[in-house]
């Protein structure tokens, strides 16, 4: 996608309004049209969906923009994952540094192995429908999730209850792929999941650098990158329940 030297300067202008916040905005009909921000951290861009719906009576979205303010222009891996959730072009402007990217939509997908800790697109829940997906070929269900559900008494217990609508029932012993359910930190709920590799630690759909043992598990704790480890006394005694995909 090419940008014109107008589109260029009106986006300027709104990422110089906005600084040090992030500015966002749609080209439609081969025009910039800023946006509010509503996102709730400095870091990230939110469109208003009055805007976006605005936008979207205008015409067809051509691309998504939003400003890196005292940074480049270099997409972060939350943009990587959003160009590809909304299969658009991605216009990302540096300020006051000025430079421009623009991204296409290419498939890109966060490894299984080291990925960022992002609630809710990529945590402890996310590893595991990407695993089940790209290493068993199975689709499971999302759910939405506020951070820290798991403190409230009131919050819906999402992973005892929201395992079993994924197709998962309970067992008392431990196959590749099976889930433990943990409890982390004094919690009202349960609120980690861990998948079982035993001795099976090469996964087919990444490649990784080697990892021995034959008690490994794959998880993504909270704040930290994606790892494998050693099934050790740290979590073992966390587990609350294991459970396998059943469903028919």
């Amino acid at each position: 996608m090419e940008l014109s030297e107008t589109i260029k300067a009106a986006i300027q202008a709104h990422a110089a309004e906005c600084f040090p916040a992030e500015c966002c905005g749609l080209i439609v009909n081969n025009t910039y049209v800023p946006c509010r921000n509503i996102a709730k951290h400095a870091d990230q861009f939110e469109i208003h969906h009055k805007d976006l719906a605005r936008a979207e009576d205008a015409g067809e979205i051509q691309a998504f923009v939003h400003s890196h303010p005292n940074a480049s222009a270099r997409a972060s891996e939350l943009d990587l994952l959003q160009i590809e959730l909304h299969q658009k072009p991605w216009v990302i402007c540096a300020y006051p540094d000025i430079e421009f990217q623009v991204y296409e939509p290419c498939g890109y997908k966060a490894p299984l192995v080291g990925r960022n800790y992002i609630h809710g697109i990529q945590d402890c829940y996310s590893i595991v429908r990407d695993f089940y997906e790209r290493e068993l070929g199975i689709n499971l269900i999302d759910f939405e999730r506020e951070d820290a559900w798991w403190e409230h008494k009131e919050s819906k217990s999402l992973y005892l209850d929201g395992f079993g609508e994924a197709g998962f029932i309970e067992v008392n012993d431990l196959q590749y792929g099976d889930v433990m359910l943990c409890r982390v930190g004094r919690t009202e709920h349960v609120n980690h999941a861990i998948i079982w590799l035993g001795d099976q630690t090469a996964l087919k759909s990444e490649q990784t650098e080697a990892c021995v043992g034959s008690s490994i598990i794959l998880h993504h704790p909270y704040g930290r990158k994606s790892t494998r480890e050693v099934f050790g006394h740290q979590w073992q005694e966390r587990v609350v329940k294991v459970v396998r995909y059943e469903k028919n």
